[in-house]
């Protein structure tokens, strides 16, 4: 099977999987940082999130994102419900196709105790169309592109941007 075929055929396979690669490389900063990660996690992202995480006081609401290194994906769809959470904040990973190792993170949210920048108005569009092939708008689901995102290099750079210093 090739790796596009995996990506594709096992993608939520994968999302979790990039989920606990995240998790790990959080919590072992908290731990040496003397810092404590809460974590929980959604059953289904339908508000916006998939993770909610609390250190020091400040509580994130993460949606998470993954794309391959090598991609194409210059956007991410984001849920306008996430503005409406305490600390809301998106992490975009870019991985590795063979390891899902993280070789680049792209932060949108604001500083710790902020909530999330303004997600503007262009709406996404369904992937399918309805019989005549017209693919309606997602009222609730923004476009931000990947220049509205700050590029960030270690996984450390992304626990400063959810919790701060420590």
């Amino acid at each position: 099977m090739s790796s596009r075929e995996k990506h594709s055929l096992h993608s939520s396979t994968r999302e979790e999987y990039v989920e606990y690669i995240l998790l790990a490389k959080l919590c072992a900063i908290s731990w040496g940082q003397s810092r404590f990660l809460e974590v929980a996690r959604t059953q289904t992202d339908a508000q916006g999130y998939d993770l909610v995480l609390a250190c020091d006081g400040i509580i994130r609401h993460v949606q998470l994102k993954a794309s391959v290194a090598g991609g194409r994906a210059r956007q991410q769809n984001v849920n306008s419900a996430l503005s409406k959470k305490l600390g809301g904040c998106v992490i975009w990973m870019v991985v590795e196709p063979e390891t899902l190792d993280p070789v680049e993170y792209h932060w949108f949210g604001g500083a710790p105790g902020k909530d999330l920048p303004d997600l503007g108005e262009k709406r996404a569009r369904h992937a399918k169309g309805n019989a005549t092939g017209f693919k309606a708008e997602r009222d609730a689901i923004r476009v931000v592109s990947k220049s509205q995102f700050t590029p960030l290099k270690t996984a450390e750079e992304v626990f400063t941007a959810l919790f701060g210093p420590a």
